[in-house]
């Protein structure tokens, strides 16, 4: 019961009300139930007595058909057989909308509900594309661009520390190296003059008797 529920509300609440002809896209993962919007935009003519829409996949492959008050699973191709509910209720609002079930990668693609409901009315076509969902980075509006635009601004910048953190390393090194050796060369003088022999005019002399 809790299930059936869910179908139908699926089918009342999750429509998107469109201009026939109109394309949408809708998204979907692979074992979700997903609806297919076809909204035919009311008109002043009376409806037909005998209200028909066919669901197509690209080319001639049959999703679903209904006609004369229900449908024919006969023409329905045999990958969609037990995997769509149409509610047929929602037609005196214009609603021929379809409920996908199940989806497998193989569903994904185009499909068009040709719809006929008034007399006297051209025929309404709606396109609808089928597409995975997206992951969870790639939904961000503009994330693959915002990444990408990081990128271009770090990694420039990373050159650019590199550059200077190695020119400072370099200073800092090369200014250590000539303290060093200005050190040595202070410290030269003091060791030759402490080592230099005393003048012999300071040396004592003792006289020998």
């Amino acid at each position: 019961m809790a299930a059936q529920m869910k179908k139908w509300l699926l089918l009342v609440c999750g429509v998107v009300l469109l201009r026939a002809g109109d394309p949408v896209r809708i998204e979907a993962d692979e074992g979700e139930d997903v609806l297919l919007p076809c909204i035919v935009e009311r008109r002043d003519a009376d409806r037909l007595p005998d209200p028909t829409v066919n669901w197509q996949r690209s080319g001639s492959e049959v999703v679903n058909s209904y006609y004369n008050g229900k449908n024919h699973p006969v023409y329905q191709s045999g990958r969609y057989k037990g995997r769509t509910e149409f509610a047929s209720q929602g037609l005196s609002e214009g609603n021929a909308s379809l409920l996908l079930k199940n989806v497998t990668p193989a569903d994904f693609g185009n499909y068009t509900c040709h719809a006929s409901l008034y007399e006297n009315s051209p025929q309404t076509l709606q396109t609808v594309l089928l597409m995975q969902k997206e992951t969870q980075g790639a939904n961000v509006p503009g994330g693959r661009e915002n990444r990408l635009r990081i990128l271009s601004i770090c990694v420039p910048l990373s050159i650019v520390v590199i550059l200077v953190g190695g020119s400072v390393g370099y200073c800092c090194c090369k200014k250590k190296t000539t303290k060093s050796k200005a050190g040595d060369a202070e410290a030269a003088p003091e060791m030759e003059e402490f080592t230099r022999p005393r003048n012999s005019e300071n040396t004592s002399v003792i006289p020998l008797h």
